[in-house]
């Protein structure tokens, strides 16, 4: 019988992450977990407040978010979501400490946020094994600052937090909800995860560059959504997110290219193999003048392991004061290699109207036309064709 099993330094600081603010323990009554992570976060909130006004490197920002989203079918429910963001930043010397703390509802699997995974991209960003919301640690890490501007981040992080960024698409909080104008769909970015960047900001004779080393393993793609699994670098299921980008960013123009690589094993659509990497390349094009900005995202993916092997969105956003209208289209084309059979390419049309109560809270109207969720393209199935109404609330400090 094995009385214990080996664990290393590293998977002893996941288990503690776990103890303290990941997976809950199951036999536990959720009610009892959901008040204990919430006095867990208003103590952090009030420490970190207490900090912060005695030590003028700390930053401490943040916000709430509610959202409601209404399908036009019966046959999914409404849904009403809840997020809250905790950001704390600390300068030195040297450099700078980030932590990003996190909360989330939970899902109903029948409501929409659940059916039609395009719909609400602020749902189910913290969650546990079991699709419960709950209060996550999701990023912790310290920049190195460079003296030619060049920074190196090492830690647990976000990887899309430095590819594929927008000037008008890339906030669910306040600017589109659908998720398809959130992120580009074809990149196989890993959740929140360990790893490494190195950001060279533009010069006068170079572009700006970003280098992207991560593992491929998030928090959310492990079984059991824990960090000491985080930790676990050697298995089937292990591999390396690698991704170089470089662009340049003027006041009224943004170009950014970019190609990545995930080497953790895919199945090939066709069935004959399992351990394929999935790779592409992405653009992100911006233009703003005046009061207007308009964005267009472009993707490909490996195609024999991607079931979306190419994407195209283009955005638009009118401001008029601290008010913003917005209006986009994206579809994510369905792969060659895939039988056609019930599957078609997915499409996304959202209009917005953002109006802003104070400069901390602000009030969204939308409405949103889905085709083919997930590529469902069934006709008696409710994503097939489906239009959403949504209102989202979200306060900042």
């Amino acid at each position: 019988m094995r009385w214990f099993q080996r664990t290393s330094p590293l998977q002893c600081v996941g288990n503690v992450y776990d103890a303290v603010l990941g997976q809950p323990q199951r036999r536990r009554r959720k009610t009892r977990v959901r008040r204990c992570e919430l006095i867990v976060l208003a103590l952090l909130i009030a420490c970190v407040a207490d900090v912060h006004a005695q030590d003028s490197r700390l930053q401490l920002s943040g916000g709430v978010t509610a959202v409601g989203i209404y399908p036009d079918d019966s046959r999914i429910g409404e849904d009403r979501t809840l997020s809250a963001d905790l950001f704390v930043q600390r300068t030195d010397s040297r450099g700078q400490w980030f932590v990003y703390i996190e909360g989330n509802s939970s899902l109903d699997q029948g409501a929409a946020s659940t059916r039609l995974i395009e719909a609400n991209a602020d749902a189910g960003t913290a969650l546990d094994a079991d699709r419960n919301g709950r209060i996550q640690l999701s990023e912790i890490n310290y920049q190195f600052f460079k003296n030619d501007g060049a920074r190196l981040t090492v830690g647990l992080l976000d990887p899309s937090a430095y590819l594929d960024r927008s000037r008008i698409t890339n906030d669910e909080n306040v600017q589109f909800l659908g998720a398809s104008f959130v992120n580009n769909p074809t990149i196989a970015f890993p959740d929140y995860t360990l790893g490494l960047v190195y950001t060279r900001p533009r010069g006068s004779g170079w572009p700006q560059l970003n280098a992207v080393l991560t593992s491929a393993r998030g928090i959310a793609d492990n079984p059991n959504v824990s960090y000491s699994q985080l930790i676990r670098f050697r298995g089937e299921e292990s591999g390396a997110f690698a991704a170089l980008a470089t662009g340049w960013e003027l006041e009224q123009t943004l170009v950014r290219v970019g190609a990545w690589m995930n080497t953790r094993p895919h199945s090939e659509l066709s069935g004959t193999a399992t351990d394929k990497s999935n790779y592409g390349a992405y653009a992100v094009l911006g233009r703003s003048w005046n009061d207007h900005a308009l964005n267009l995202r472009l993707g490909l993916a490996n195609d024999k392991v991607a079931e979306g092997s190419e994407f195209a969105s283009v955005a638009y956003r009118y401001s008029w004061r601290d008010h913003a209208f917005g209006v986009g289209f994206a579809r994510t084309f369905l792969s060659s290699e895939i039988d056609p059979s019930g599957l078609d390419d997915t499409s996304q049309l959202e209009i917005f109207a953002r109006f802003t109560i104070d400069q901390s809270i602000h009030l969204t109207a939308s409405v949103q036309r889905l085709d083919n969720s997930g590529f469902v393209a069934v006709e008696t199935s409710a994503r097939n064709s489906i239009v959403i109404a949504g209102l989202r609330f979200h306060y900042s400090f």
